[in-house]
């Protein structure tokens, strides 16, 4: 079996030197393509369980996830992934779903840290992992987990679609929301509301739905919208499930869409390109949200003395432009 002394005796590099490549720090760049031919050529594979049990690090992060079922859920995968390969760092990925030991799972493996989009039933878990592994929240701000957290900035997601309706001259606006439980959901209802007002705009309290953050429940609250005795002219769906369930609705209703009633999605993008017109959405960045959690997870790692206070990163939404909201005269 190779080892490290016949990589240097191919290089003539340092122990040294060879210990911090495999180990994941960083070296000259001629001396990483020497290590890894001598490596090839020697078929060298490093005892990653051995180097762990000296370093007391996995060099692997737990991500967190309530499902793995939205387009959401596997970019933030996706992203922290890629910011962590280049890190030397693995990716642990669980789902959970229901209540169960998802969080046991990750600490059984021994994960450096943990990123997650926080399952409610997994909050106390995740809180006492925390005193020992650094925690990053994504997506919304858990109530009893005290960590660093990277969001969305949802209350100026809700603002922007509702400015967008109003710029284009609607006074009667719905919105297509989820259940106020979670604070993503909280923040975006607010920031619309908000914006209505500041607007001058009564919003009629009938027509701002607060339903299950699913596609049945995007049906169930877009056709209580419809069936209003003064509909509304335009629309906002806060998810991208809501969004895809009121466009069901709207398609069983023989509206419209932009014509009849204008829209405005979220976070759906391919659906966008699907329809006629297409949809105007309020996006969220996700491939940025999830390097920037991988930036603050790294960051903890690499200086655990530091500031205990979480630190709350919040990026902005971009708004996608399409066909599906009509200009009102007057």
């Amino acid at each position: 079996m190779s080892s490290y002394k016949d990589i240097q005796r191919l290089t003539g590099l340092s122990l040294a030197t060879i210990s911090k490549y495999f180990n994941g720090r960083t070296v000259l760049d001629e001396n990483r393509r020497a290590i890894e031919e001598a490596a090839e050529q020697l078929g060298f594979r490093p005892n990653t369980i051995a180097r762990n049990l000296r370093s007391g690090r996995s060099r692997t992060v737990g991500v967190l996830l309530p499902a793995l079922t939205n387009n959401f859920h596997l970019t933030i995968i996706a992203g922290v992934e890629k910011a962590l390969h280049d890190a030397g760092l693995s990716v642990l990925v669980a789902a959970s779903p229901e209540p169960g030991d998802a969080v046991g799972l990750l600490m059984s493996r021994m994960v450096d840290g943990i990123i997650t989009v926080p399952p409610p039933h997994d909050v106390p878990a995740l809180a006492a992992a925390a005193a020992g592994i650094p925690v990053v929240q994504v997506d919304w701000q858990a109530d009893g987990l005290a960590t660093d957290g990277v969001f969305l900035d949802n209350r100026g997601a809700g603002a922007l679609a509702a400015r967008l309706l109003i710029d284009h001259g609607h006074r009667r606006i719905g919105l297509v929301g989820g259940t106020p439980d979670v604070s993503t959901h909280r923040e975006r209802s607010a920031g619309f509301r908000a914006e209505l007002a500041a607007n001058g705009i009564t919003p009629d309290d009938t027509l701002l739905t607060a339903g299950a953050w699913t596609v049945a429940g995007g049906q169930e609250s877009m056709r209580h919208v419809l069936a209003a005795r003064d509909r509304p002219t335009a629309v906002f769906c806060a998810s991208h499930e809501l969004t895809l369930g009121a466009l069901i609705a709207l398609n069983d209703s023989g509206l419209r869409l932009g014509r009849d009633l204008s829209l405005v999605g979220f976070d759906a993008r391919e659906l966008a390109m699907a329809t006629l017109p297409r949809l105007s959405i309020v996006e969220q960045p996700t491939h940025e949200i999830a390097a920037r959690a991988a930036e603050r997870l790294l960051a903890r790692l690499a200086d655990p003395g530091a500031d205990p206070e979480p630190v709350l990163v919040t990026v902005d939404p971009h708004f996608v432009p399409g066909a599906s909201v009509a200009h009102l005269d007057g």
